[in-house]
């Protein structure tokens, strides 16, 4: 679903949820994540869709981010931390999804969002930000000179 959300959006096919639809997932994600949530609706041939989430950061074509394109389509000034989750209209306020289709759903998305942080931490030399916070806190002779450093 991720590869066509530009169809969806050229096709207008997308609509911005309101406050008082707001799904079980939409609930649930808006309460775990500290990152801003913002909720679409899926209007049309994908009514079935399985719900997904990106980043607005995301590249979603060649040079645009997710952000770049909400912004243009449908005049949404959103952060490049904002989260943006794709729902079906048919999983949108219904109370009728069971706790395991809903447990799947949520481990989906948050695995697919930490794969995005992980392809976007990595750096120039193959290393995340956190491994080499690691490797240069565990370094006795640390770029700082005070090689006694230790964080309690």
């Amino acid at each position: 679903m991720r590869s066509e959300l530009m169809e969806h959006i050229w096709g207008n096919r997308l609509e911005l949820t309101e406050a008082h639809s707001v799904s079980p997932l939409g609930r649930i994600l808006n309460s775990l994540l500290a990152a801003p949530l913002t909720r679409f609706i899926i209007h049309g041939r994908d009514d079935q869709c399985a719900p997904f989430a990106m980043y607005a950061g995301e590249e979603i074509i060649p040079g645009a981010t997710v952000a770049d394109v909400m912004e243009e389509e449908f005049g949404l000034d959103l952060n490049e931390d904002a989260i943006i989750l794709f729902e079906a209209r048919s999983a949108v306020g219904t109370d009728q999804t069971s706790p395991e289709q809903l447990g799947r759903s949520i481990g989906n998305i948050i695995v697919s969002l930490a794969s995005f942080e992980q392809k976007s931490a990595l750096s120039g030399d193959g290393f995340t930000d956190a491994d080499w916070a690691v490797r240069s806190l565990g370094n006795t002779g640390n770029r700082f000179g005070k090689p006694s450093l230790h964080i309690h």
